[in-house]
């Protein structure tokens, strides 16, 4: 059994977040079908992320019926054997208090690049006949890719829980 640097693994977990500005969100129905969305995200200083979706996008329906979702980000432009990602299993919700409202504009307007998209007020967002809304996924599992291994000849990806905080 090899030595793990979890000091290290959190480190990169880290950048990874910081570095990408999509996520890929995974909902599911209460009997399971599963559906998939990437999101532009932010996230506030416990690693809880944010997301502004439609309220009939599918995934936002998905979310208001079964809460439990997964999200991976990892930067899909890396060669093939490079690549890194962080996992999480989380629980999402539609933010409905005007601070926490807020708080996630804020934190996605600092990552929005073009002020074209910069999300201009409340009452343009989330009152225009209810039309967005803002969404905070919680993490309750986190995982991050480790150096895989060798089995019977075929590289097998592996991956260890960690701590943010």
């Amino acid at each position: 059994m090899f030595f793990m640097d979890t000091k290290k693994l959190v480190g990169q977990a880290k950048k990874i977040i910081e570095e990408n500005i999509y996520l890929t969100l995974a909902t599911s129905t209460k009997n399971g079908k599963p559906w998939i969305s990437p999101l532009f995200f932010a996230f506030d200083e416990n690693y809880n992320f944010y997301w502004i979706s439609g309220k009939n996008s599918l995934h936002s329906q998905l979310i208001s019926r079964n809460p439990n979702v997964a999200i991976v980000i990892f930067d899909s432009k890396t060669p093939v054997g490079t690549g890194d990602g962080v996992y999480f299993e989380a629980v999402a919700e539609e933010l409905r208090k005007e601070q926490d409202i807020r708080l996630a504009i804020d934190l996605l307007n600092k990552r929005i690049t073009n002020d074209d998209f910069k999300i201009k007020s409340i009452d343009k967002l989330i009152k225009n006949q209810g039309i967005s809304s803002i969404y905070k996924g919680v993490p309750k599992k986190i995982s991050k890719l480790t150096e895989g291994k060798f089995v019977n000849g075929q590289y097998i990806d592996e991956r260890v829980e960690i701590t943010l905080k």
